[in-house]
């Protein structure tokens, strides 16, 4: 039978969200989702998975320093008319409510945000509430008497209002997403800029400012890794060139009596993925968001990255929610029924069920299925055999 506990050893987490709650947001009319330190979506194309993780990157961009607090995250996305679900009656709210936890006390922190606009209008906060250890914070409604301007920024984004609930507000603002494009990793243009960056421009930069000692121990950690998933792979290091720009510098193996040398200029996509997803779920920091970490990978190395997950977790004590297709994925046994979360496509927007939640699922897997045995079927399209007879070039 298939285990859901802890692994035996690990240490107590940090924060992480513990759940999760939407309405009339993106694909979703109404959803709840209970979280673990380690979450995967799985779904078909267009079901809300990349729009679920953006839930989580909305509420680090109203938080954190310099994102522009409510309407810039509201902006980032095209206004509230983008990010009001499709399936929403006519100017419906937008809700979003978290829980934040640990290991010990699931519900540290309660967040509640209702924001909504009216053609032509700015977005306003209709309730914004904040609970601490049963302890309200903050609690505001378009009712009580704040301007108009008031309720068009959160308490999280202003300095002189969140110093009672910092600790918050940091771990919102540490939330960080991940979806490495190995040309964008490769574009010098990119590694200068400042900020995060989604898609991996920071990812050399991020490298050089580590302390020296420490990054180089964690290179070889990762060049071990490389070592058993990347043919002929030898090391990996970090060194600047003439004008002082960092790049990744790896030996590979042949036939001559020195190992060649490559940057990362000529790294296969699937190496960069790799390179950048074990650098970042090693990192200290909040909760880390990956969008299809399988990309670009092998299949045999697809089906350890959930081990890799837990394994790293345990030490830098992030929690990862990831978004996959991949089948290598889903059957690890490393997986719990209560960790991967399955996104269904009705007439009145998308739905979210953990498997566990899922009777004929738990007891396949529990007769010995794999979960991707027991789940894929769910996925297929109907009748996706018509598409091989599309004449689709003529």
């Amino acid at each position: 039978m298939r285990r859901e506990t802890t692994p035996a050893g690990a240490r107590k987490t940090a924060l992480r969200f513990t759940g999760l709650w939407l309405e009339n947001w993106r694909n979703f009319r109404k959803v709840k989702i209970d979280l673990l330190n380690l979450a995967f979506f799985i779904g078909a194309n267009a079901s809300g998975k990349s729009n679920l993780l953006d839930a989580f990157r909305f509420l680090h961009d109203v938080a954190a320093p310099g994102s522009g607090g409510l309407r810039g995250a509201i902006a980032r996305r095209g206004g509230v008319s983008a990010i009001r679900c499709l399936h929403a009656r006519k100017f419906s709210d937008v809700s979003l409510v978290v829980t934040v936890g640990d290991n010990d006390t699931p519900e540290i922190w309660r967040y509640e945000l209702t924001f909504s606009a009216k053609k032509g209008q700015e977005p306003a906060i209709v309730v914004e509430r904040l609970v601490h250890n049963d302890t309200e914070c903050v609690r505001r409604t378009k009712d009580h008497g704040e301007s108009d301007l008031e309720l068009t920024q959160t308490h999280l984004e202003q300095v002189s209002k969140n110093k009672d609930f910092s600790e918050f507000v940091t771990f919102l603002a540490s939330c960080r997403y991940l979806h490495v494009v190995p040309q964008i990793v490769r574009d010098r243009r990119r590694q200068s800029a400042e900020g995060d960056d989604p898609f991996g421009g920071d990812l050399l930069r991020r490298i050089k400012e580590m302390p020296k000692k420490s990054r180089d121990a964690r290179l070889k950690r990762i060049a071990r890794a490389l070592q058993i998933a990347v043919p002929q792979f030898e090391s990996l290091d970090l060194q600047d060139d003439s004008e002082g720009v960092p790049h990744l510098c790896a030996k590979y193996r042949n036939w001559r009596p020195y190992a060649t040398k490559q940057s990362e200029v000529a790294f296969s996509d699937g190496t960069l993925r790799l390179i950048g997803v074990l650098w970042s779920i090693g990192e200290k920091g909040g909760p880390l968001l990956l969008e299809e970490p399988e990309l670009s990978l092998n299949d045999a190395v697809v089906g350890e990255l959930p081990a890799m997950f837990r394994h790293v977790a345990r030490f830098s004590g992030r929690q990862i929610l990831a978004s996959t297709h991949a089948p290598a994925l889903l059957e690890s046994p490393k997986i719990g029924l209560r960790e991967v979360h399955l996104l269904t496509v009705g007439n009145n927007g998308s739905e979210v069920t953990t498997l566990s939640d899922l009777s004929q699922v738990k007891a396949q897997v529990e007769g010995g299925m794999t979960i991707a045995e027991a789940v894929l079927p769910l996925l297929r399209p109907e009748g996706i055999e018509a598409l091989a007879d599309l004449d689709v070039i003529g």
